[in-house]
């Protein structure tokens, strides 16, 4: 018998690779259906998970109690002291830890001392008082600050940052602290 005359068979049919792609094209639009569908209650989770993060930041400081008056006396010197305050993020609260200073001021018998931060609004390092002087100075930098907060020279755009201060009951001293961008030349608040 002579194999060349005889017709040969096409293992594969002509319409089996246009029905195979047809059937790739459907799975994956069904999987792709499936997972839209099996995702969307996903998306409600989702966002109870992350409303912490979506929350309004408030701005305004808060009240933080500092020392008492009499701590303050017999001394016209600006002293240093530590904020305590609690902490809150997205999903926990701290215990009050030190998370700032201040200095306070005292103006005389009768007036609530000011308060000043001790971050430099230059590049945010710790200010001193140097006592000799009567002026605030970063040692980093060689920012200087008048007794009353006001650039005296350095490179800092603006005075440092004065706080509000209450006297509460008979002798506690109250601040109204807020934090503020450094480098700039206007007080521009730190949402808390």
């Amino acid at each position: 018998m002579d194999m060349s005359t005889s017709p040969q068979t096409d293992p594969s049919p002509a319409n089996s690779s246009g029905e195979d792609r047809r059937g790739l094209v459907k799975g994956l639009l069904a999987a792709a259906i499936g997972g839209f569908v099996a995702l969307f209650p996903f998306f409600p989770g989702l966002l109870v998970l992350t409303s912490p993060l979506r929350k309004n930041r408030k701005t305004g400081g808060q009240m933080i109690r500092i020392t008492t008056l009499g701590a303050l006396a017999g001394s016209d010197s600006p002293r240093r002291f530590q904020v305590i305050a609690g902490r809150r993020d997205a999903w926990n609260k701290f215990s009050p830890e030190p998370i700032a200073g201040v200095y306070l001021a005292p103006q005389g018998e009768g007036n609530p001392p000011r308060a000043f931060s001790v971050t430099c609004p230059h590049l945010g390092c710790a200010v001193d008082y140097n006592g000799d002087t009567g002026e605030y100075q970063c040692p980093c930098h060689t920012s200087a600050f008048a007794a009353d907060g006001q650039t005296l020279y350095g490179p800092s755009p603006r005075g440092l940052d004065e706080l509000a201060v209450e006297i509460r009951g008979e002798d506690e001293v109250w601040i109204d602290y807020k934090r503020f961008e450094v480098g700039k030349s206007k007080q521009i608040e730190i949402p808390s």
